[in-house]
């Protein structure tokens, strides 16, 4: 995107950490956002994600981050509790939120649909990425590498929504916070 100048968090190290407290990837992404814009006076776009598995009712979804101490404990327990689940469908979701002015703001959504492995696969990535195999392949993510990954991913469908929002440049409407 010509003529844009990104700035990343790690440019604002006195900045506080961010409370997730949303009940939702939008409203945790929305307070992000609205957080960095209040604090630098900036646009900020942010974002939220999290793995869905229909067998433990959404778990661990929105609380995908904080589902253990570590990626490693974090696999370990949803292997665990699928370990009797026939039904292993699932799906990464995220929310992106774009705020531009007081009240005023944007929220992008991907999904990207797959299944649960029964053992961790592949070395790249983060998170989930081992044990997750995107619906029409064969490989986790971790072992599909960062190029595919970042082609079909949640995140992926949600920012090439922003783009095609932001290369418009229609400003967004204010909109009552939730």
């Amino acid at each position: 995107m010509p003529d844009v100048i990104f700035h990343t968090l790690q440019e604002y190290p006195t900045l506080p950490p961010i409370q997730e407290t949303g009940r939702t990837l939008a409203a945790n992404s929305l307070i992000k956002a609205t957080f960095v814009f209040k604090m630098t006076g900036l646009p900020s776009l942010a974002d939220d994600s999290g793995l869905f598995i229909d067998a433990l009712d959404g778990r661990p979804g929105v609380l995908s981050s904080r589902y253990g101490g570590d990626d490693e404990h974090r696999i370990r327990r949803v292997l665990h509790e699928l370990e009797e689940a026939k039904k292993r469908t699932a799906a990464f979701r995220a929310a992106f939120t774009y705020y531009d002015q007081a009240g005023a703001y944007r929220i992008f959504e991907g999904e990207c649909r797959g299944s649960i492995t029964r053992a961790s696969r592949g070395r790249h990535g983060f998170g989930y990425d081992p044990i997750f195999i995107p619906r029409g392949y064969t490989k986790t993510f971790a072992e599909l590498g960062p190029t595919i990954k970042n082609r079909i991913s949640h995140r992926a469908k949600a920012l090439r929504e922003f783009k095609k929002f932001f290369t418009k440049k229609t400003p967004p409407s204010p909109l009552p916070l939730p």
